[in-house]
C-alpha cells in the first residue's frame, strides 16, 4: 500500500510496534502464533515513511504540558 501511494504516505505510530523478530516480544510473539510483523512491516516501519519517532517525540511533549499545567493548577 505505501508503495503504491507514490510517496504521498506517512505511516505513524504510537509505539511500541512490533515489526520485527530483534526483540524478545517480538520472538516470543512469532513462536507463539507465527506472526514475525503485527502491525507493520519492517521495511515501511525503516522507510522515509515512517515518522513514527516525530510522532512519538510530539506525544512525549503534549504530555509534558498536560503534567505542568495539572501540576501548576
Amino acid at each position: 500500500m505505501v508503495a503504491t501511494s507514490k510517496g504521498s504516505t506517512r505511516f505513524m505510530h504510537c509505539l511500541p510496534a512490533f515489526h520485527n523478530r530483534e526483540t524478545k516480544v517480538g520472538q516470543e510473539i512469532f513462536e507463539k502464533h507465527g506472526i514475525a510483523e503485527m502491525e507493520v512491516t519492517e521495511e515501511v516501519f525503516e522507510s522515509p515513511a515512517g515518522v513514527q519517532f516525530e510522532q512519538a517525540e510530539n506525544r512525549m511533549h503534549t504530555i509534558k504540558a498536560v503534567l505542568v499545567s495539572t501540576i501548576g493548577a
